[in-house]
């Protein structure tokens, strides 16, 4: 289904109505935003597209209240703003729409809606049944049928994210900032959300459309501008739009981080997943094997089902259906103790959800073995072996080089590198065969990332087989045997090492064959 674009305003409006000139936005060891510039014209869509971790979400953040900035200007209507919030941006004009849709779930969608403007309208006395009619009619204009005395808990992301920019219509918000608007929607309602950002640009209403998803932002935008590392590196007005253009800006960078890949005899299947799904829709009849000795890639943008995939396996998710095989023995993982048992260990994509912030470095590593290192069996009431807990947590602060190399310091004093280095110590002293690794170096700085990545090769040449679930290309590419794709909870591509490119694999992530 095609969407109809008209022609911007922005060609003929001498002045924008948000400017952002020159932001940056650090975290500890990751700069996200590096002194990105862009505009926005009245009744004009712009896309802003880029990889996973390009800091396109942070800039709309930043912009909107979300978060702080750390230094920049940000000019709406040509006044220097300093949004401190979301809803002080909205009293301004200016509405975010997060990826993660939130509604108040025992609110009716109508009070979702106008939530916040109690004692400030013609509202002040709650008369319920005008609110219920002009939420009505702003859910109509939109053209969605809905009761909006429904729960907001009770409804899907499409219709929360309508809710949303009825919401913004009530406050007459000038700017829609859009994070991710399509990447929990199906088909049928991607076409229906983009067809209500034509029409509110008609009336005279912009929008800042953040995306991976080039050629849906290609069918709405005026304007689309390219983030890489963190930077804006690319603008094309609608006249320019290429979509090979669109994807060399994202992706033509020099490769600047160090990858140790080593050639490694790769040995027996020790993992296949056969026709995998999820009981959410998420996870569509995955199927693929990893080796000893391998390093199996799996690349997808946000919204493609990679964590949910492994989290099924695992059994952290409810499997709809699948088989899962180990050493060619089909198991039943019902639960991740399961997983465990069978040798197949996860570092979550959330790496801090592995830890114990409150334990020492030694606890958190000995945790998943603590029934190994008692002394004596007495159930749980039995004491651990405190030499061996110590030794243990030793062995790998040193071969991890975790700082400070003190086992007794407790994880949530040290840097965020070092406490990936603990999660991972308390992974390998599980002596799984099978290590899945959900964005084992985001976050972390360059050096970290390059002493975790010569891991996985010493992993991969003592035979242990690794998933290797990533967002940044160059790690998948630089680090993996096999690289599969993953597009809407499906596998849809797969390379080798030597024919893998970043092009290719990026067109496989977004594009759909046909």
């Amino acid at each position: 289904m095609g969407v109809a674009v008209s022609k911007a305003v922005a060609e003929s409006t001498s002045h924008p109505i948000l400017v952002v000139e020159n932001l940056w936005k650090r975290y500890p060891g990751v700069v996200a935003v590096k002194g990105a510039s862009i505009k926005v014209f009245e009744s004009e869509i712009v896309g802003l597209v880029g990889e996973n971790g390009a800091g396109k979400s942070t800039l709309l953040k930043c912009v909107t209240g979300v978060i702080r900035r750390d230094s920049g200007r940000v000019l709406w209507m040509g006044r220097v703003v300093d949004f401190h919030s979301p809803s002080e941006a909205l009293k301004h004009g200016v509405m975010y729409v997060p990826q993660d849709i939130v509604l108040a779930k025992n609110l009716s969608i109508s009070d979702n809606i106008f939530l916040g403007m109690e004692g400030k309208s013609m509202l002040a006395t709650r008369e319920a049944y005008r609110e219920l009619s002009i939420a009505k009619q702003l859910l109509s204009e939109l053209g969605v049928d809905v009761d909006p005395q429904i729960r907001g808990g009770e409804v899907g992301a499409a219709i929360a994210q309508i809710a949303l920019i009825a919401r913004a219509l009530h406050f007459r918000a000038r700017l829609i900032a859009l994070d991710e608007p399509t990447s929990a929607l199906g088909p049928v309602e991607v076409d229906r959300l983009l067809d209500i950002m034509v029409k509110l640009r008609s009336r005279g209403i912009s929008m800042i459309f953040v995306s991976h998803k080039i050629e849906e932002v290609m069918r709405v935008a005026d304007r689309i501008y390219v983030m890489r590392d963190g930077e804006i590196v690319a603008e094309f007005d609608r006249s320019r739009f290429s979509l090979n253009d669109i994807v060399k800006a994202m992706i033509a960078r020099e490769i600047r981080e160090f990858f140790p890949k080593e050639k490694v005899p790769i040995g027996e299947k020790v993992l296949e997943v056969k026709d995998l799904s999820d009981y959410y829709g998420l996870v569509k009849s995955v199927s693929f094997y990893v080796r000893r000795g391998e390093i199996l890639g799996i690349y997808g943008i946000v919204g493609s089902g990679r964590t949910e995939m492994a989290l099924t396996l695992i059994g952290y998710r409810r499997r709809r259906k699948g088989e899962v095989y180990v050493n060619g023995a089909l198991v039943n993982i019902m639960r991740p103790s399961d997983a465990f048992r069978y040798g197949i260990a996860y570092l979550p994509e959330d790496w801090r959800l592995a830890l114990v912030y409150l334990l020492s470095i030694k606890d958190n590593i000995a945790l998943p073995i603590a029934q190994t290192l008692k002394t004596v069996n007495l159930g749980l009431a039995s004491p651990i072996n405190l030499k061996s807990e110590r030794e243990l947590a030793s062995k790998f602060i040193e071969s991890l080089r975790i700082v400070p190399r003190d086992p007794y310091r407790r994880t949530m004093q040290l840097s965020g590198g070092n406490r990936q280095k603990v999660a991972l110590a308390k992974l390998l002293a599980t002596k799984a065969s099978v290590l899945i690794l959900d964005e084992p170096t985001h976050g972390i700085d360059v050096g970290t990332k390059v002493e975790i990545r010569r891991l996985m090769v010493d992993l991969a040449k003592e035979g242990k087989a690794i998933v290797l679930i990533s967002s940044e290309l160059p790690e998948v590419i630089n680090m993996s045997d096999r690289i599969l794709v993953m597009r809407e909870g499906k596998v849809v591509a797969e390379f080798t090492r030597e024919h893998a490119t970043e092009e290719d694999i990026v067109k496989a992530a977004i594009l759909k064959k046909g």
